[in-house]
C-alpha cells in the first residue's frame, strides 16, 4: 500500500516578542525542535550565539520537558525605585516539574553592567507561579565543543514535518 505524505509546518514560536533579526554583532535565528510537552514540532527562536549553544545543550537533555523562549516580561523595581521590565531568555520546565528562568549574557557584560544586582531585584519581584528559581548562564558556563556535538545530534534526530495523509 502506498502512503501519501503531506507536509505540515511546525507550530509557531511561543515567544512573547519576536526576535529582532537585524544585528551587526550577534547571531539571530530559529530552529525546529520537539520536546515531550510539545504536541508537534515547534519553532524556537534565539538571539545570540550563546543562546544557540544553550538551546542545543538543553534540547538534548532528557530531563527538559518544555522550553519557552522570551517568556512574558516581569516588572520589578530597580535599586533607585524606578520600575523596569526584564525578559528572560528562556523558561524551562523540567521533568520533576521545576521551572527555571534562564538569563544568558556574556560574562564581561554581567560584570560591566552589574547584572547580578538587576537579577536580585527581578528575583524579589518574580511571582512563584512564573519560576521556582533563576539561572544565569554566561559564556564561561558553555562548552563550545559540547554545544557543537549537541547541534550535530539535533541535526541527526530532526523531527519529521510530514505526516501520512488521512
Amino acid at each position: 500500500m502506498i502512503q501519501n505524505l503531506i507536509y505540515r509546518g511546525p507550530d509557531p514560536s511561543r515567544a512573547s516578542r519576536d526576535v529582532v533579526h537585524r544585528s551587526r554583532g550577534s547571531l539571530r535565528g530559529s530552529m525546529i525542535a520537539m520536546l515531550p510537552a510539545f504536541p508537534r514540532p515547534r519553532v524556537i527562536q534565539f538571539e545570540s550565539m550563546l543562546e544557540y549553544r544553550f538551546l542545543c545543550l538543553t534540547l538534548v537533555r532528557d530531563d527538559v520537558v518544555d522550553i519557552v523562549e522570551q517568556p512574558p516580561a516581569l516588572v520589578y523595581q530597580r535599586q533607585d525605585g524606578t520600575r523596569a521590565h526584564h525578559t528572560f531568555d528562556f523558561l524551562l520546565r523540567m521533568a520533576d516539574g521545576e521551572r527555571i528562568a534562564v538569563a544568558i549574557k556574556p560574562a564581561e557584560r554581567v560584570i560591566r553592567r552589574d547584572f547580578m544586582t538587576e537579577l536580585r531585584h527581578v528575583a524579589a519581584a518574580m511571582p512563584k507561579h512564573f519560576a521556582h528559581r533563576i539561572k544565569l548562564v554566561t559564556d564561561e558556563h558553555l562548552d563550545k565543543r559540547a554545544a557543537a556535538d549537541a547541534a550535530r545530534q539535533l541535526m541527526r534526530s530532526r523531527p519529521a514535518l510530514s505526516e501520512v495523509a488521512a
